[in-house]
């Protein structure tokens, strides 16, 4: 599997129903693909940080996010989340990274929103926990 674009910088995500990404360049991505968001803590919309989104892409730098590929998608609702800020002195930047190189269906995507902190199936996945010993 390949992924394309590795990763891509974040300049915006918006506090709407449905959260929209605006991103720092062409995302060079296509709707209903997989991507993971990493947001720092001090970008805001924190509640958004590694976890796993379906897309609809609205232009060349920006898509909005949906919790499910299975009709019908359940858009990101980002009203409540705290305001994405880019801090005068990141040490870290705010990357979107796709998941697969294209619209993969995975009829277990459900999450959950709890304590404005999104709740996600794939937790293993994104934290790149394994729950096997994998020897090397």
């Amino acid at each position: 599997m390949t992924f394309i674009p590795p990763r891509v910088g974040i300049s915006n995500i918006t506090q709407a129903l449905p959260a929209v990404v605006t991103t720092d360049g062409d995302h060079d991505l296509t709707t209903g693909q997989v991507v993971r968001l990493h947001v720092p803590r001090n970008y805001g919309m924190y509640p958004l940080n590694q976890h796993i989104f379906s897309i609809t892409v609205l232009s060349d730098t920006t898509f909005s996010l949906q919790e499910t590929q299975v009709p019908p998608a359940v858009n990101i609702d980002s009203t409540n989340f705290p305001a994405f800020v880019i801090p005068s002195n990141p040490q870290f930047t705010a990357e979107v990274l796709a998941v697969g190189s294209g619209p993969t269906p995975n009829l277990a995507t459900q999450s959950s929103t709890t304590n404005n902190e999104c709740i996600s199936k794939f937790e293993d996945a994104t934290t790149n926990n394994s729950t096997v010993e994998i020897p090397f």
